[in-house]
């Protein structure tokens, strides 16, 4: 076999090193997850407070705003539960994964980090579920962040509807 000149050798070895298909396919997918998420969460967040604004107007019990605030809480579980499905339907549907089932099992394990490991990508593919556990990071630190926010908006809803409450009865 004849020696490979050195650009050749360093291009040959660089696409060892570099695998552009995965990083490409990667980078697509936490890129629709992260876009996705953020929708979702300005989503989540603008029906937090038009709710919100409606149980003041009503003049909701103070303790009934808890609802409010588990229906965002359950909102955000759903978008992370979709965003898992969506690598999970990626995942097999490029046949690295060969059925659906694992391949949001495998999505789960890694976007969470908890990485069972009892599902494994093809040792070409390993280096995808990296970027699936960052896309996982982004989100759950841009969730953490909106929860902040959200819990914000609870205490002032809780008191201003707890105000309201002992104006209406006459109590303190």
């Amino acid at each position: 076999m004849p020696l490979l000149s050195p650009p050749l050798a360093l291009v040959q070895s660089l696409s060892d090193i570099i695998p552009v298909e995965l990083i490409a396919f990667g980078s697509a997918m936490l890129l629709v997850i992260t876009l996705m998420h953020g929708a979702g969460l300005k989503l989540t967040v603008a029906r937090y407070k038009r709710r919100a604004e409606a149980a003041r107007k009503k003049g909701l019990h103070p303790r009934l705003a808890v609802l409010i605030f588990g229906g965002a809480i359950l909102r955000m579980l759903a978008l992370h539960l979709v965003e898992i499905c969506l690598w999970g339907f990626a995942l097999s549907a490029s046949r690295l994964v060969p059925n659906f089932r694992d391949s949001v099992y495998f999505a789960a394990n890694t976007y969470t980090t908890l990485a069972y490991g009892d599902v494994l990508l093809p040792l070409a593919w390993r280096e995808l579920s990296p970027i699936i556990a960052i896309s996982g990071l982004f989100t759950f630190a841009w969730t953490t962040s909106e929860m902040f926010n959200i819990v914000g908006y609870q205490h002032d809803l809780e008191a201003d509807l707890s105000t309201q409450h002992h104006l209406k009865t006459g109590t303190a």
